[in-house]
């Protein structure tokens, strides 16, 4: 049966026919050894006897060879072609056994094996990776779509399947928006949707590619369920509030009580009148201290989040004076002594210097009960710049310090550093830790952009 060309295929030729031509290539190899024969048989110089032998000899000889070089060629011939017929059925098992190694029809038969061998190795990998890629499907809780160029569903897995609440085969090939997949499919990758589907409302994460097989264009849209994970996450969210309210309360009430403490103790000591200046610097101390915080808290509690900025004008050295005195554990050494207006929210400011300082502080503490803690700012062109050094026991070998819920402390929260940095950021500034060149200890610079400084 001759193919798309015209032209006879292998599979195709009748055996008869392929004996045929192989006794007619055979023959053309003989011939030249009867030719010759039958040519010395006409030698006139030559005996009767001998001319006659000749004559039998090529004649015989050309038979034989005939015979052999038929046989041979028909064998590996015969060989090819069923070979060659196996693998356009599919079938990679047969194999064709090889003699004669230096035959080129031989070698043929041994090409058309190794051929075999590696279409039966493609096809395996074929097997295994659709197999992989089935169970894949089966095991994700993600709905896979598969939509061809006219529309039409062609694939869904499980999952899908039961957001649709049907059967594959009473979906497959029906078109896809029919089925309510159309704002799903209009989505653009990477984006979030809200779809009723028949299992149920939800919020979606769209992911999409497309490709082309057979000529015809087909898009895969996969469907991941937000609903749970953002339940998941308004609960973790909750928890961290919790966490960061309690952090701050307990950061700002422990100097409050011990600094009350220091002013009863004092009051006991001293007359009323030699103490009447440090309680009344106490009390201020505490009073701004704790009104802070109760805005602090109370904007917290209104918007579950960083409460927005008041933004005033305000004397920076002011605030750093105020936050010096809170801390009464270890001697602060105050470097910076040029008044500085700048604008921003003074409690929230306030908050990160206190923690910073907190920090500072019980760094050094852990270190040794004499160490010193310094206080400075500055004002360059662009910055206004507050350091604040210790000389405590450094920082720990972690990019993770401004990691939320990240610490070092065997009873500290991870809340004080990150959100220093999200008030701070949210001025627009920066924040920073570093150890001391050639000392021990840390030291945190707080950047502030020119904008705010006067």
């Amino acid at each position: 049966m001759p193919d798309s060309t015209g032209v006879a295929t292998a599979s195709a030729m009748h055996p008869r026919l392929l004996r045929r031509r192989a006794k007619v290539w055979a023959g053309c190899f003989a011939a030249p050894l009867a030719v010759t024969g039958f040519l010395l048989a006409l030698c006139d110089e030559l005996s009767f006897a001998t001319r006659l032998g000749l004559l039998i000899t090529g004649l015989s000889g050309s038979l034989l060879v005939g015979r052999l070089l038929g046989g041979r060629l028909l064998s590996s011939l015969a060989t090819a072609f069923d070979l060659l017929a196996s693998l356009r059925e599919g079938d990679y098992g047969l194999r064709g056994h090889v003699r004669w190694r230096r035959d080129p029809l031989q070698v043929l038969v041994a090409d058309i094996n190794a051929l075999s061998d590696e279409l039966r190795q493609g096809r395996r990998k074929r097997t295994e990776a659709s197999r992989f890629l089935g169970k894949t499907l089966v095991a994700l809780n993600s709905a896979v779509f598969v939509i061809d160029d006219a529309g039409a569903l062609r694939l869904i897995n499980p999952a899908a399947r039961r957001l649709l609440r049907a059967e594959r085969t009473a979906v497959v090939g029906r078109d896809a928006a029919e089925l309510g997949l159309g704002p799903v499919l209009a989505a653009a990758d990477d984006t979030i949707v809200n779809h009723q589907f028949p299992a149920g409302k939800g919020r979606w994460a769209v992911r999409r590619a497309s490709w082309y097989s057979d000529g015809r264009g087909h898009t895969l849209v996969m469907l991941h369920d937000l609903s749970a994970a953002l339940s998941e996450e308004e609960r973790r969210a909750w928890q961290r509030l919790i966490r960061v309210l309690s952090h701050e309360l307990n950061n700002s009430l422990t100097p409050i009580g011990s600094l009350a403490g220091s002013l009863a103790v004092l009051l006991e000591k001293e007359s009323a009148e030699m103490a009447r200046q440090p309680l009344l610097d106490g009390l201020d101390a505490i009073g701004r201290r704790a009104a802070a915080l109760a805005r602090f808290l109370s904007g917290y509690g209104r918007l579950a989040r960083l409460p927005p900025q008041q933004r005033t004008r305000f004397r920076l050295d002011e605030l750093l004076h105020r936050v010096v005195r809170l801390e009464h554990r270890l001697g602060i050494d105050i470097a910076g002594s040029r008044p500085v207006t700048i604008e921003g929210d003074e409690d929230q400011l306030g908050q990160v210097f206190v923690n910073l300082l907190r920090n500072a502080v019980e760094a050094t503490l852990a270190r040794v009960a004499e160490g010193r803690v310094w206080v400075d700012w500055q004002v360059d062109v662009d910055d206004v710049l507050v350091t604040i050094d210790d000389e405590g026991v450094g920082l720990p070998a972690s990019d993770c310090l401004f990691v939320p819920f990240f610490t070092t402390k065997p009873e500290g929260s991870g809340i004080g550093l990150s959100l220093s940095r999200l008030i701070i950021e949210a001025h627009g500034g920066t924040v920073e830790l570093r150890s001391r060149h050639g000392a021990p200890g840390a030291q945190a610079l707080i950047r502030l952009p020119y904008g705010m400084a006067s």
